[in-house]
């Protein structure tokens, strides 16, 4: 028996043995030197190390790969969009026939001519859904000009038979909109000193750690040849990419908008956001997306009926997503390329035409990594490869500034149960890649970058950071966010959660202390939290009433004792000091994870508890931490779904 017992141990070593190595072995061939702040020295201290350390503000450091979590990671795989082989393809504004793929292929003999049909949305459309197909083209075997953006291109036999569909992506200078931005830059470049190029690339779902983990070679390029600034404490501000991107592109939280649900079938045309701050000053804009169904502002809402760009693809997208037979590897490959690539693309021949103009691209990628924490490692080819032909190719960000970031670390999954998991979705990655004359020319704007690199840092700041690109050099700038701060400054070392509008729930300056679930007071907080589901779907008839089934982990929530003891500090280099006084009164806030019957869902809320009167509330969003998958068909907004299971 004892024996048995032995073999089992053996055996979990050498399976996690395994998979450490695996991760290592396949996600990138890189050696692990740009792993080492997460891997501190192993010297006894008297405290643990911190991602942020700042008196107010301390964010715990993890190891990518930690014990406690090791077990519900996976492999990472590559991704190959080898089935089909491409019979047309892309050079420059011309349409070429592959005829070396042609004679590869079943259609050697019977190929005969390509057709295309350009993918029509008008500038203001009637709903965000709308495109069209125009009139077919002549028939060309060769090549042809294109003079749309986007194409539907078909391939016949000689018997006119349809045996080959793609769909193509063209940039280029659009007359109407040049002269418009030549004259409106030339008026705002005079009241600036500076001016720089803006590339944003969004990826959806992935943790700083999460990043560290699975995608190496692009970290690892980033820091290395891009010397990129990496914000370690970027904290996000709300739940999902929706509300934390409106904060990184408006400057405020939605209520501040005002936006809410009550909204979703008005389009959001009208709001100045950040792209079209640029534009009015003369830049030329894109706007980039994949995933259609499920984008920012188009998900249960009624996205842009007016362009929010001088070049926006949503409709391109539309199309390419209804051409079913054409996709496959769980819908991210189309035909011969993956699709994060085909928008990569399209954001890279915008910069590359557009490289002598001042312009601002913002391209959010969501499909490839948004269902799987292990997803992440196909997201690695080709964002390196993406990074590094950026570098390459006409050294194209000599005059630009790349902000790469995420929206939120994995919201669902095991993972996300543990304590670190925790931490992956409130920390998601952000990067800033500066041409190398800028970070020369302005010494103090790289020191404060650094600085502000280990620094609580959220979307309110990218935005401040965008204002502060856009009016450089003056004081000019539109009404500023009070809760951010532009990074090219230093950021305050005594920034809280409170003072920037982050709420407990989301506040990873903090250190959990475990309790027992089955404590009496712990129950009565599940219980508060399953009433106020209750209480959000009593409007809702098809919506079940839910109970608490069980709680299944909880913890107090505390601020570091120096947090609640600090007063103020000298800066002073010689005569560095900070000063402590009484440990002030403050609120304890305790985390819950409980699980509802009917349909076993999982629930994670902060519980504000003012032990001075005996007292508490729900001070957090309640978030919903595994998939409802169709639980919730029978309510279409999109704020109830996570809680609703439908009565049969």
């Amino acid at each position: 028996m004892r024996r048995k017992q032995y073999l089992k141990i053996i055996c979990l070593c050498c399976c996690v043995l395994f998979l450490y190595n695996l991760y290592y072995a396949n996600v990138s061939p890189y050696p692990q030197t740009h792993y080492q702040e997460e891997n501190p020295s192993t010297q006894l201290t008297s405290r643990p190390v911190f991602l942020v350390d700042t008196p107010t503000c301390k964010i715990p450091l993890f190891s990518p790969f930690d014990v406690s979590i090791v077990q519900f990671l996976k492999p990472g795989k590559k991704i190959s969009c080898n089935k089909f082989l491409p019979y047309t393809y892309e050079d420059g504004i011309i349409l070429r026939v592959n005829w070396t793929a042609i004679d590869q292929s079943r259609h050697k003999e019977t190929f005969k001519y390509c057709r295309y049909q350009p993918i029509i949305r008008p500038y203001e459309a009637e709903h965000h859904n709308y495109y069209d197909y125009g009139d077919y083209s002549e028939k060309f075997d060769s090549y042809i000009e294109v003079s749309y953006e986007f194409i539907r291109v078909r391939c016949f036999n000689r018997a006119n038979g349809k045996i080959y569909t793609n769909y193509h992506q063209f940039i280029y200078r659009k007359k109407n909109i040049e002269k418009l931005k030549s004259t409106a830059f030339e008026k705002h470049k005079a009241k600036v000193s500076e001016t720089l190029n803006v590339m944003m690339v969004g990826v959806d779902s992935i943790s700083r750690l999460n990043f560290k983990r699975y995608m190496r070679k692009t970290n690892a390029f980033l820091t290395n040849r891009l010397q990129s600034f990496d914000m370690m404490g970027y904290n996000k501000v709300a739940d999902n990419t929706f509300v934390n991107i409106v904060p990184m592109t408006l400057g405020k939280f939605l209520e501040d908008v005002p936006w809410n649900e009550s909204l979703s079938d008005i389009p959001f045309d009208n709001y100045n956001f950040i792209w079209k701050m640029f534009s009015d000053r003369g830049y030329r804009t894109l706007y980039a997306e994949d995933a259609p169904k499920i984008a920012i502002f188009d998900y249960l809402k009624a996205g842009f009926h007016k362009a929010p760009a001088d070049y926006f693809n949503r409709h391109f997208s539309i199309a390419m997503t209804k051409d079913k037979p054409l996709w496959y590897n769980e819908h991210n490959c189309l035909v011969n390329r993956l699709e994060t690539d085909i928008i990569l693309n399209y954001t890279f021949q915008f910069a590359s035409i557009m490289q002598k103009n001042p312009y601002f691209a913002f391209t959010f990628i969501t499909g490839l990594t948004h269902d799987s924490t292990e997803s992440a490692a196909m997201a690695d080819e080709p964002y390196f490869n993406y990074l590094k032909s950026l570098y390459e190719q006409k050294n194209m960000l000599n005059n630009t500034m790349l902000i790469f970031y995420s929206d939120h670390g994995m919201r669902f999954g095991k993972l996300r149960e543990t304590y670190i998991g925790k931490l992956e979705e409130r920390l998601p990655f952000l990067f800033i890649v500066l041409p190398e004359w800028f970070r020369k020319k302005y010494p103090v704007i790289s020191q404060n970058l650094q600085i502000n690199e280990r620094r609580l840092i959220t979307p309110f700041d990218i935005y401040e950071t965008l204002q502060n690109v856009l009016f450089f050099g003056t004081d000019q700038r539109e009404q500023s966010s009070s809760r951010g701060a532009s990074l090219f400054q230093e950021v305050s070392d005594e920034r809280t959660c409170s003072e920037i509008g982050i709420l407990p729930h989301w506040c990873t300056c903090a250190k959990n202390v475990p309790l027992a679930p089955e404590d009496i007071k712990i129950r009565d907080f599940g219980e508060r939290i399953i009433t106020s589901i209750n209480e959000i779907l009593s409007t809702f008839v098809d919506c079940a009433h839910l109970t608490l089934e069980n709680v299944l982990s909880a913890s107090k929530i505390l601020p570091y004792d120096e947090v609640l003891r600090f007063r103020k500090s000298k800066n002073d280099v010689i005569n560095r000091k900070v000063t402590f006084g009484d440990k002030v009164n403050s609120f304890v806030h305790y985390q819950l994870i409980v699980q509802t019957s009917p349909g076993n869902g999982r629930f994670e809320a902060t519980i504000k508890y003012d032990e001075l009167h005996d007292s508490s509330k729900i001070a957090s969003d309640i978030s919903r931490i595994n998939l409802y998958g169709n639980q919730s068909n029978c309510v279409n907004d999109h704020s109830i779904k996570k809680y609703c299971f439908c009565n049969m």
